[in-house]
């Protein structure tokens, strides 16, 4: 008896894989956070929707993406404890600025395929590592405050 065929993923079965990629990572990482902080849960939620709602698979999208990302990293700068953490903050903040001249880039008309998908790819790596670090560092920062408080 041969072995059945895996049914191939739709184009919505392939956006909830490509966000489970992004999202899974960060709701492990903040989980730990968020039920120590149940208050930053309103301000992860509003980034992440954020990001949902922009689809890196067009360019208009992968600019969006890039705007929220920007402002998780502008948070980071301004909340760094330390040099190492403002240093991270400012790489991303230029990986960024390349990647938002690339996306224009290629909004000229006969930009390739493969350098869109890599792009696509750069960026989504990036979301992954910056809202992570953004949930981590809301959730330091609500437990310093909630130290001082007290």
């Amino acid at each position: 008896m041969a072995p059945k065929a895996l049914p191939t993923l739709g184009p919505r079965g392939k956006g909830a894989l490509s966000t489970a990629k992004w999202a899974l990572p960060l709701l492990i990482a903040g989980a730990r956070w968020l039920s120590e902080n149940p208050e930053l849960l309103e301000k992860v939620k509003l980034q992440i929707s954020r990001l949902l709602s922009a689809r890196t698979s067009t360019i208009d999208g992968m600019l969006e993406t890039i705007t929220v990302l920007r402002e998780s990293v502008d948070y980071l700068a301004g909340s760094a404890d330390d040099e190492a953490e403002a240093r991270q903050a400012r790489d991303w903040a230029e990986q960024l600025d390349h990647c938002e001249q690339a996306a224009k880039l290629l909004t000229a008309p006969g930009a390739p395929s493969k350098e869109r998908k890599a792009l696509k790819k750069r960026i989504d790596a990036l979301r992954t590592e910056i809202m992570a670090s953004f949930i981590a560092e809301q959730g330091e920062d609500a437990t310093a405050e909630r130290s001082a408080t007290t």
